[in-house]
């Protein structure tokens, strides 16, 4: 299940996702998902294969359901990337997970 078509109030503090998801009767449930354990940094580009992108980052942020950052390359320069949350995050009756 999408997470965003099935949770309201998310936010982005630090690296964790905060919302409110509903379950499979409809009860709202709070969750949180440190998104630096499910996201890594592949020559400024987000790798979600890996973990710990935090480490090598400049600005951070949500614009939505997009997360927007500026990650570090081998060379010392900055990338500006993103990732749609919804490709690597679901709702799991009520808790926020990885896809």
């Amino acid at each position: 299940m999408s997470f965003s078509s099935s949770s309201q109030f998310y936010r982005l503090e630090g690296t964790t996702l905060y919302a409110q998801c509903h379950d499979q009767h409809g009860n709202l449930h709070n969750s949180t998902l440190d998104l630096n354990h499910i996201l890594g940094n592949r020559e400024g580009e987000f790798d979600r294969h890996g973990s710990g992108f935090h480490e090598s980052s400049g600005i951070c942020g949500l614009n939505h359901t997009i997360l927007v950052a500026t990650l570090r390359r081998s060379d010392g320069s900055y990338h500006g990337t993103t990732i749609d949350l919804n490709t690597i995050v679901r709702n799991d009756n009520g808790r926020l997970v990885k896809a």
